[in-house]
């Protein structure tokens, strides 16, 4: 016996080796917070926008270490949006849309910023909101085209956040890469070129040992490239640079922020030929304030210490003069923001994740409360 097993070492390890794997699979799946199976993702790629949710499913949106917020659920309708599909108009119909802090999936639906307006306007105007993780004007647009406008709006309120404006060599999903994937009909992005998984890939993407392969490799990778001297920008570079005035950016920098601005325009043409009125608004984030988001500030895409601060003055100010230059009209969430923090201790945004809390959502509201009451000037 001791002589066949010498001869046949594979036939003994073999077996061994896959019970560890398929033990240590299922000890991923079990233990690991951060496995979920390809079938349950709430977020799958579109031809149409590059990416949504997937319709008619409901899920939990838990706290990220560090966070505190409670477990959000959230329920998506059959058109791929939070909340009930909207139902006939009646008043003025304004909808909002954006990116994941629109989406506010870590909020209940009901103490989001378009709930409270809802709730202070009904039922003369009726907000009707859309946000998606990590979209930017380009896959927006193409939501209006195939299915924002199906809505009846009279009004659309585009929300920026300054990552639209990065270099595609800083960032995988800034608007970027999105118009270097999408296929235009008359200047309108119609659809995306995304190419499917092999069906060798597809099978590993269940695998929770692949999964927590890659987050982990991502996370040193990320840690290790900020040690090493690199001609690249960084996300955190990109944060700098565009908190300066625009005629200190990088060239290539002024180039992309050009490019974004213009499909921005090319939005506001496209609502303007629908008889749709547009509004503009750049998203606050955390980085102003030292004390928001000590602990995402300390993520290796950062690496800053947690009461760091740089503000976003040189974009805002440059997204606001072309918004005059284009007659759209300007909503200034900043001030807001600002003008609570300094009346106030409140926290505004979540510790780790960074998005807005349902106390930066209620200061979103009151801000747009004053808008669209006539207080602000348009």
């Amino acid at each position: 016996m001791s002589r066949w097993f010498n001869a046949h070492p594979i036939a003994i390890f073999l077996p061994l080796y896959i019970l560890v794997v398929v033990c240590a699979e299922c000890a991923v799946r079990y233990a690991w917070s951060g496995y979920k199976s390809p079938d349950q993702q709430n977020v799958i790629p579109d031809t149409r926008f590059h990416h949504g949710y997937r319709p008619d499913i409901a899920f939990t949106t838990h706290p990220s270490p560090g966070d505190h917020f409670a477990p959000a659920h959230n329920s998506i309708n059959k058109l791929g949006m939070r909340g009930p599909v909207p139902g006939e108009k009646v008043g003025t119909r304004v909808l909002l849309l954006g990116d994941s802090f629109v989406q506010a999936d870590e909020v209940d639906f009901a103490l989001t910023f378009s709930q409270l307006l809802n709730r202070h306007f009904a039922p003369q105007i009726e907000f009707v909101s859309h946000g998606m993780v990590s979209w930017s004007p380009t896959p927006e647009f193409s939501w209006l085209y195939h299915q924002g406008l199906s809505l009846h709006p009279d009004e659309v309120v585009l929300f920026l956040c300054s990552n639209d404006f990065y270099r595609v060599s800083a960032f995988h999903q800034t608007d970027a890469a999105y118009r270097q994937q999408a296929i235009y009909r008359n200047g309108i992005p119609i659809s995306y070129r995304l190419a499917a998984p092999s069906p060798w890939k597809q099978t590993l993407r269940h695998s929770g040992l692949i999964q927590l392969l890659r987050t982990s490799y991502s996370e040193l990778s990320l840690r290790w490239r900020r040690t090493q001297p690199s001609s690249l920008p960084t996300i955190r570079d990109e944060i700098v640079h565009l908190a300066q005035p625009p005629e200190k950016w990088p060239p290539e920098l002024y180039d992309n922020v050009r490019a974004t601005l213009d499909v921005v325009a090319s939005i506001h043409a496209y609502l303007k030929e629908n008889q749709v009125e547009m509004h503009l608004a750049l998203v606050p984030l955390p980085f102003a304030w030292p004390d928001e988001t000590p602990i995402g500030k300390q993520h290796p895409l950062y690496g800053w210490p947690g009461d760091f601060s740089v503000s976003q003055t040189g974009i805002e100010g440059h997204t606001r003069a072309f918004a005059r230059r284009q007659d759209i009209n300007w909503i200034d969430l900043q001030s807001a923001f600002d003008r609570h923090k300094e009346r106030t201790n409140d926290r505004l945004f979540n510790r780790a994740d960074g998005h807005w809390n349902a106390a930066g959502h209620r200061v979103v509201s009151n801000a747009l409360r004053t808008h669209f009451s006539g207080g602000d000037a348009r």
